[in-house]
């Protein structure tokens, strides 16, 4: 007896099917397609399961890993059972047929093509079942496609087809197979076709639902369209100009991430603006680049030594890098700063080799490196946002160091503040870093914007919303 079909290669097992024999044939593929569609799925479920998305499909988890369960345990071993059994079974029968073709004794050729028939229907029972397999399978792997890990619905959607296929093969082996049996057989072929004359209902049904779950993702892509059309229109706007105006640069990107957010954030849509300043993601989800933060990260100067950065965009290869060495503040800024650079300028690698955490006036700096700090400041700290938290905390659109803003600060006069802080910038640092503000608690505006004391007192200073 020959050895099992699976313990062959792939490639064995190919050169098996285009071989021209009959062994292994057509029902033992439209198997081996449902045991590839049960292995996907499997798969798909496999990964949605994983910690780090789990909680994404906590709703669904349970449901995904009992289907999970009925493949592993149930259909898979079922398929995989019928893939040898057809070929095997389908072998009795053409054996037969050639007995019988061969036989000149008329009685036993008789009797050869009874027992060729008897083994037929035999047959004709195999992928039936295969088909009631890949059925249930299908059904599963469109469950999978709406709740499963959605950015592995291609293998979904391949499990889903590949289990139909095998069912549209079923049907065609089975109504090939019944024309081997005349009128007196009639109740018997009968039988066969009202079968699988549901059979094929159920396949265009399943057909069908596999086409919606193409449309899909046919809608999908092209809800994106608007996001690739809007953030090429920008490049186009502000890309490598003599003069650009960083902060109309800044305004329009924002308008267009806050316009597009649903796209951008699948899950989690921000709630209010300050939720969409993540330059990181903006980066990768709208840009396309690759991101990551390292320990520590370096380029090689002319002398062949390791010059460390704070950050690096390489705009040939999509790839911003940030270092881990410096604070969050400093991460964020260079995040942005590097987001302004992609957005802004066409120069193949930037790097920035001093941590800052707000932009701030330094001799011999090129003007590339400025626009970009402008940008970081314009990203991080919009100044409608910036304009509308300050009066929202301090009631005024300008706090003046005088006696009433200084008794809001818990009872302070003003003598003493100017003693305290002795400067504008000083003032300036306790404003946006307080919590308390005429006897209210609220959260500070550094906090607030998530960056540092020093970046937002910079920042009102540059919006003129305080004196001293």
């Amino acid at each position: 007896m020959e050895s099992d079909l699976l313990d062959k290669t792939v490639r064995e097992l190919m050169h098996k099917f285009g071989a021209g024999n009959h062994k292994p044939g057509s029902g033992s593929a439209a198997a081996f397609q449902g045991m590839v569609s049960a292995k996907l799925i499997s798969t798909v479920i496999s990964l949605t399961a994983e910690e780090k998305r789990r909680h994404i499909y906590a709703n669904n988890i349970f449901e995904l890993l009992d289907i999970q369960k009925q493949i592993d345990s149930r259909i898979y071993p079922s398929l995989e059972d019928l893939f040898q059994f057809d070929s095997e079974q389908f072998d009795k029968t053409i054996k037969l047929r050639k007995a019988r073709d061969n036989e000149e004794n008329e009685i036993k050729k008789n009797q050869l093509r009874i027992e060729a028939l008897r083994e037929l229907k035999i047959s004709i029972s195999i992928p039936f079942q295969i088909a009631s397999n890949c059925k249930e399978l299908a059904e599963y792997a469109a469950i999978v496609f709406d709740k499963g890990f959605k950015s592995a619905r291609g293998d979904s959607q391949v499990g889903l087809s590949g289990s139909i296929s095998a069912i549209s093969g079923c049907i065609s082996i089975i109504r090939l197979n019944v024309l081997s049996f005349n009128s007196d057989e009639y109740d018997y072929t009968n039988s066969v076709v009202n079968k699988v004359d549901q059979l094929d209902i159920d396949y265009q049904e399943l057909n069908n639902l596999a086409t919606s779950k193409i449309e899909v993702l046919k809608n999908e892509f092209n809800q994106k369209i608007p996001l690739f059309e809007g953030i090429n229109l920008i490049l186009k706007k502000y890309r490598n100009r003599s003069y650009i105006d960083v902060e109309e640069c800044t305004r329009e990107l924002q308008n267009f991430i806050w316009k597009n957010r649903k796209l951008i954030w699948r899950n989690n849509t921000p709630k209010n603006h300050l939720q969409i300043l993540h330059p990181d993601i903006i980066l990768k989800r709208v840009l396309g680049y690759d991101y990551f933060s390292s320990s520590n990260y370096g380029v090689l100067t002319e002398d062949e030594d390791i010059n460390e950065v704070a950050g690096l965009i390489d705009q040939t290869n999509k790839l911003v890098v940030v270092s881990k060495k410096y604070s969050n503040e400093v991460q964020r800024f260079t995040a942005s700063h590097e987001l302004g650079h992609a957005l802004m300028h066409s120069q193949p690698i930037m790097h920035r080799d001093i941590p800052a955490d707000c932009s701030q006036n330094r001799k011999t700096r090129s003007i590339t490196e400025i626009q970009a700090d402008k940008f970081a400041t314009n990203f991080l700290m919009p100044k409608k946002l910036v304009i509308m938290e300050f009066e929202k905390i301090f009631k005024t659109k300008f706090l003046n160091l005088d006696d009433d803003t200084a008794f809001k600060f818990r009872g302070r006069s003003v003598a003493g503040m100017k003693k305290e802080f002795k400067n504008l910038h000083e003032f300036s640092r306790m404003v946006v870093s307080t919590e308390l503000f005429d006897n209210g608690e609220h959260t500070s505006l550094s906090n607030l914007f998530n960056v540092s004391t020093e970046a937002m007192a910079i920042r009102i200073e540059e919006l003129n919303l305080m004196k001293y």
